[in-house]
């Protein structure tokens, strides 16, 4: 991998900014992994910094993991079933995406609790030719629990006592999930790293063991992160997009390649979770259509991620505009671990230049703590919501310097992602400015962090769908649906508590002719 920068106008602000790190020493102390390099949060960071050992911790580990795989094949295992949310499902996603199957196992990734996504999940599995991955750092995430109670209940009911055989776990050392899947004779129970976070666990278990399924060749792929880790270039970027957000160009849009083009997923949740507390933060655009040059404010930093070159021309075309250009540069897609390691690396200097810790999450157990509250009231009380069209009000709150977030509480469908970018792209036109999207509850362990701590620049759309057909959780008083749509009320009220712009939208009994509406309010046409 290869970083070079085009930074227009703002080359001397972006020269400025890394000499003055370097006179302090503050590219060395990081690279070394030393916690001073993150100042007033050294303490709290000397926990955090395993994620710079991955490249060489993990290999250790290959060979098991390769017996993994192996068994997983003379057992003629065909599905493996990622249950995970945030950190323990984006790495994986972008994994099945990019690398596809691997010697006929192909890799599923649940992590939405929405009543169709989680039936479609096992829909034309072979339990007996199945296996499922449980993955929680800390063992009690909600919603893998859930999963894990669905697909359990699958494997159960065809395997019997055969399908403890069927389940793995990825967690800490000593969670209960670790405790639970030794009790009861699982296939295997992984232990990862404590000092490593959700977010930065790519290049640890929580990635690699996808990797492995995927037929990605390990040890190879921790060599080219082992090069990414001693580069001081990912470092200075982290640098100057620091400077560049403090300068007022806060929105990093992120444009990468066919072949890698899912990597925005992940680095959506990096940089939105590392950064986006104490009112500060750098706002990830992924996944946005490209524009007319034109249509980019000046509040815009472009960070393309190239393999193939196609976007060569639009990239330069808004660099022309005076938008600093950021270009990670690879081969193929085995070096997304450069991409992986070096964004890390990035994102971690970007957190200590801001004075931020970019190892935490302090606003994300809000959300989680109003869903539970709607959860324990007696049903699920269906709260006030507007119509489709009553997004037009939502761009009547936009100000200069703002972002609009779409934030989708329903069956996730790549036609849901084509109106979503067909809103998007009509938001940006008549507007200038930069759009988000993203499907609950996924994105509350993800860009959630950054909504409640982050600028309060967002404005926000809450979408709605009507959860149905409905799933029971097994062993659990409530269902998917109720768990979805409590999550989404955890969601708008911990958006309300943090002073945020909030409208807030019913999709109807159908949330894709819902989607198309909304669209059709303001303009958008839909993609093919």
């Amino acid at each position: 991998m290869r970083i070079h920068v085009r930074p227009g106008p703002a080359a001397g602000l972006i020269e400025d900014a890394i000499a003055d790190a370097e006179a302090r020493g503050a590219v060395g102390r990081l690279l070394a992994g030393d916690p001073s390099a993150w100042g007033d949060h050294a303490d709290a960071a000397r926990d955090w910094t395993g994620w710079l050992r991955a490249p060489e911790d993990m290999r250790a580990h290959v060979p098991a993991l390769d017996a993994l795989v192996a068994r997983a094949r003379e057992d003629g295992i065909r599905h493996v079933l990622v249950l995970g949310m945030g950190g323990s499902s984006l790495s994986p996603e972008v994994t099945r995406r990019t690398f596809g199957h691997g010697a006929g196992i192909e890799l599923r990734v649940l992590d939405s609790t929405d009543p169709v996504a989680v039936q479609d999940a096992t829909d034309g599995v072979d339990p007996a030719r199945c296996l499922a991955i449980t993955a929680s750092k800390s063992g009690t995430t909600a919603e893998p629990l859930a999963f894990l109670a669905q697909v359990g209940q699958f494997l159960d009911d065809a395997l019997g006592d055969a399908a403890r055989d069927r389940l793995i776990a990825i967690t800490d050392p000593g969670t209960p999930l670790a405790e639970r899947a030794t009790a009861e004779g699982w296939r295997l129970a992984l232990a990862n790293p404590a000092d490593v976070g959700g977010r930065f666990s790519a290049l640890t278990l929580f990635g690699l063991v996808p990797m492995a399924f995927a037929g990605v060749p390990l040890m190879p792929l921790l060599d080219l992160a082992g090069s990414a880790r001693m580069d001081p270039e990912p470092v200075r970027m982290g640098v100057a997009l620091a400077a560049l957000a403090r300068a007022g160009r806060d929105k990093l849009t992120i444009i990468a390649d066919p072949g890698v083009g899912s990597f925005g997923l992940w680095a959506e949740q990096l940089i939105a979770e590392s950064l986006g507390k104490d009112g500060q933060g750098i706002i990830p655009i992924a996944d946005e259509p490209i524009g007319d040059p034109g249509e980019y404010a000046s509040d815009r930093v472009v960070l393309h991620v190239r393999m193939t070159g196609e976007h060569d021309a639009d990239v330069a075309a808004i660099g022309a505009t005076g938008i600093p250009v950021f270009v990670m540069d690879i081969r193929t897609p085995l070096d997304v671990a450069g991409l992986y390691m070096g964004l890390e690396l990035a994102v971690a200097a970007a957190g200590a230049e801001l004075g931020v810790n970019p190892f935490d999450q302090p606003d994300v157990q809000a959300a989680k703590e109003a869903a539970n509250r709607a959860l324990a009231a007696a049903g699920i009380p269906r709260d006030d919501r507007g119509e489709p069209e009553d997004i037009v009000r939502a761009l009547d709150m936009l100000e200069q310097g703002d972002y609009l977030s779409l934030l989708c509480f329903s069956t996730p469908t790549p036609a849901g992602d084509r109106l979503m970018g067909a809103m998007r792209a009509a938001v940006r036109r008549r507007t200038r400015v930069a759009t988000t999207a993203g499907w609950g509850p996924r994105f509350l362990h993800s860009t959630g962090q950054l909504h409640k701590g982050g600028p309060g620049s967002g404005v926000f759309v809450q979408f709605l769908g009507p959860g149905s057909p409905d799933l029971a959780i097994p062993g659990q008083d409530h269902t998917f649906g109720e768990l979805l749509r409590a999550q989404a009320i955890g969601d708008a009220q911990a958006l309300e508590t943090a002073g945020r712009r909030l409208v807030r939208i019913d999709l109807g009994p159908d949330p894709h002719a819902g989607l198309q509406r909304a669209a059709a309010a303001i303009g958008a046409a839909e993609a093919p």
